[in-house]
């Protein structure tokens, strides 16, 4: 699982992190952790890891 996270800091300047998991919970931790300190999450994103076709 993917989760990318669009960010809005203090002075408005919007950004992206993003992280994968085995499970959503996991996924938005992890995204979540990498979140600056004066920045917050507005938009969540979900997306599932595709394996490739043989």
């Amino acid at each position: 699982m993917k989760v990318t996270l669009t960010l809005e800091a203090g002075n408005g300047e919007l950004g992206h992190v993003e992280a994968e998991g085995v499970t959503y919970e996991d996924a938005k931790a992890s995204a979540e952790a990498l979140i600056p300190e004066d920045s917050k999450a507005i938009v969540i994103r979900v997306g599932r890891n595709r394996r490739p076709r043989p």
